[in-house]
């Protein structure tokens, strides 16, 4: 895997000497395609920069690491470094990151982008322009509360900005963070009934899927990002267990997907379609039952019968939250405005032109018919 020269990070004093001597936390091994081997071994595999990319994000748990058995290993195509608390562990995780890679590059592969000339401004970690597909993703499975906490107190510490994410994060069960381009999760959480509550391998799923979504375009709408996230959990375990956002309790048929509730909430609803602000309202850190059926059922009509759509719809959007998350000024100064969202009519604007002007009509009836729903024939 080889990052294009215009896409790639600016690499931090500490990433260069990671790659120069030691790798952090003793870790000169590190398990890939099943053996363990050198990150300098992995040279024919990664550019200078991809390797340099790993260190660094290895290097910001390195205290953490330190003392433990905790094993590291990475995906085949690099894009994921996976801790976990022992071997056996590791090897039935990464199995599952394969299959969720898989999954999503079927669903989602990214445009393209070679001979990109796309300017991008970069700062600190966290903060700067979104770069495609620059940076791996680290999943992390822990054990034990008292390890999360710790975990999440150490990624607080690192940056003002992030103080504020630990504090709210400390308090559940795992995260899936883009600032920091990591998910983790406890594998079996105090008050979790695991197995019918909490299923440690839907969490690596879904969270797994939102991070590559987000490697690949950056910031988007919650209601793509989420229900993406769904249908590749869906794919990958057959199963829905990974609700971000939601605190309560979650009936069974849920797990299955809902198509039957859609099925019934539109029944009799032949006039009026569905419309964006229906799911296009769904705010990030935020729980909104409605919403959330219904992006599911966007994305399983798109998935369906207009796969081709769903990266081209991503990528425009990615495009257009650029434009608007920086404005650079006429002396070349610039302010970026980090609460921007695409407007919901631009979104509809998108969606339109990826697929067709009555695409949400179309939706509307595969709600209403589900499976026995047949696409329009175009013209």
């Amino acid at each position: 895997m080889s990052l294009p020269r215009s896409l790639a990070l600016p690499l931090s004093t500490a990433a260069l000497a990671l790659t120069a001597s030691a790798a952090p936390n003793e870790l000169t091994n590190v398990r890939w395609s099943g053996e363990s081997v050198a990150l300098d071994d992995l040279r024919d595999a990664a550019d200078e920069e991809a390797l340099a990319a790993i260190s660094e994000h290895l290097a910001r748990y390195d205290e953490w690491m330190r003392g433990t058995e905790d094993v590291v290993s990475l995906s085949e195509d690099l894009r994921v470094i996976l801790i976990a608390g022992d071997e056996r562990t590791s090897k039935k995780r990464m199995k599952l990151v394969e299959k969720t890679l898989e999954a999503f590059d079927g669903l989602m592969a990214p445009p393209d982008r070679s001979g990109n000339d796309e300017d991008f401004v970069i700062a600190e970690w966290g903060v700067g322009d979104h770069v495609p597909d620059a940076q791996p993703v680290v999943l992390i499975e822990v054990e034990d509360q008292d390890r999360y906490l710790s975990l999440v107190e150490g990624i607080g510490s690192q940056a003002p900005h992030l103080a504020t994410w630990a504090r709210t994060a400390a308090g559940l069960p795992g995260f899936a963070e883009e600032q920091v381009h990591a998910a983790a999760w406890q594998s079996a959480p105090d008050g979790y009934e695991l197995g019918d509550v909490w299923r440690p391998e839907n969490e690596l799923v879904n969270r797994l899927a939102r991070l590559l979504l987000h490697r690949s375009y950056g910031p988007q709408p919650t209601w793509l990002r989420v229900a993406v996230a769904w249908r590749v959990e869906m794919e990958v375990m057959d199963s829905i267990y990974c609700f971000p956002y939601r605190a309560g309790f979650v009936g069974i048929a849920e797990h299955g997907g809902w198509e039957s509730e859609l099925k019934s909430a539109f029944k009799r609803r032949t006039d009026v379609p569905v419309g964006i602000d229906e799911f296009a309202r769904w705010e990030r850190n935020e729980w909104d039952e409605e919403s959330a059926q219904i992006a599911w059922g966007i994305v399983e009509y798109l998935a369906r019968h207009e796969a081709e759509a769903l990266p081209a719809i991503a990528e425009e959007f990615r495009v257009r939250y650029k434009a608007g998350y920086r404005t650079t000024h006429a002396d070349g100064t610039w302010t970026t405005n980090p609460g921007f969202q695409v407007p919901m009519d631009a979104q509809r604007e998108v969606l339109v032109a990826a697929t067709s002007e009555d695409v949400l009509e179309q939706a509307t009836e595969f709600f209403r018919k589900g499976k026995r729903y047949k696409p329009k024939r175009r013209r």
